[in-house]
């Protein structure tokens, strides 16, 4: 399937439910969110803010920024990976920003420069509120697992660490390093969105990188020195339909290291999170792992 199609079929099936979904959202405990807005050359954006129970002035707090799929919004986000649990539960800040028209101009085609934008909100963020400025995260799911890896590359120096989720940089994408960028990456094995092999050419002349592509092109960077690891994972829910394999590169500069967990037999999809769309269109959701806490627990490694 070409990613210009796939990625029209998820805009299109995201669009049809959006509306409900985010009411549902909007409905629900884990919201929590706090609308802020900010003018970003002729645009004025949006995001949400959610603050821990423990958040004070006096304290200073690590920062998380979660990219949405193509098609979705911030809160959507929020509520589809129930990141705002695990935020609560180790005292993070999490901010959701919205894309224009649900989509992150990873790939430059559009007017709106969405890496001023990351940067503006960051900035009015800590200015806000109380952030350790060596403590920020950003992950991303989708088109928003594209659009944080390219943020690990163009805003090097302001993140300590990225998540990707279903989705990957160009492999050919320029990607200078000030520090080594630790990765951790979740991909199901039959997702029908984007595939885990990757896309080839089909992206404006890229190459869209699958998970192993982009566990072995973060490795590189960071030169990682040491032969992966391959553990198959405890199935503890069999009834859900998929196990995990992880596979973790370490010997890398800085001591940082790559995991990608992959999903066997799982779909486009956030492991542990919302079956946001039915298995037939997306596939399925692995309940043996909650990726939001795995990936809190690799960020909590890492400062910069």
């Amino acid at each position: 399937m070409p990613q210009r199609f796939a990625s029209l079929l998820i805009v299109t099936i995201f669009c049809t439910l959006v509306g409900s979904l985010g009411s549902a959202f909007a409905a629900t405990p884990w919201s929590g969110l706090t609308d802020y807005t900010i003018q970003v050359g002729s645009y004025q954006r949006t995001y949400h803010v959610h603050l821990p129970p423990t958040y004070t002035t006096t304290s200073t707090f690590p920062l998380v920024v979660g990219l949405h799929g193509s098609g979705d919004t911030g809160s959507g986000f929020s509520g589809m990976t129930n990141f705002n649990a695990v935020a609560d539960l180790n005292s993070v800040i999490a901010v959701y920003p919205d894309a224009i028209k649900g989509t992150w101009n990873s790939a430059g085609t559009a007017p709106q420069d969405d890496f001023a934008f990351i940067s503006a909100m960051i900035l009015q963020l800590r200015s806000t509120f109380s952030i350790n400025s060596h403590r920020i995260y950003a992950v991303g799911f989708s088109n928003g697992g594209d659009m944080t890896e390219e943020l690990g590359c163009r805003m090097n120096s302001t993140f300590a660490a990225i998540s990707s989720v279903s989705g990957h940089m160009p492999s050919t994408y320029a990607c200078p390093q000030i520090h080594p960028m630790p990765l951790i990456t979740f991909h199901g094995s039959a997702d029908p969105i984007w595939s885990y092999a990757g896309w080839a050419n089909t992206k404006y002349g890229q190459h869209l990188m699958g998970a192993l592509d982009a566990e072995n092109k973060w490795a590189a960077l960071a030169a990682c020195k040491t032969a992966p690891t391959v553990t198959n994972l405890r199935d503890a829910v069999p009834t859900d339909g998929t196990t995990e394999q992880l596979r973790v590169t370490t010997g890398c500069t800085g001591g940082v290291q790559m995991q990608l967990y992959t999903i066997n037999n799982g779909g486009h999809t956030w492991p542990g999170g919302l079956q946001y769309l039915p298995v037939s269109a997306i596939g399925l959701t692995s309940l043996d792992i909650s990726a939001s806490t795995l990936i809190w627990q690799f960020f909590a490694q890492y400062q910069y």
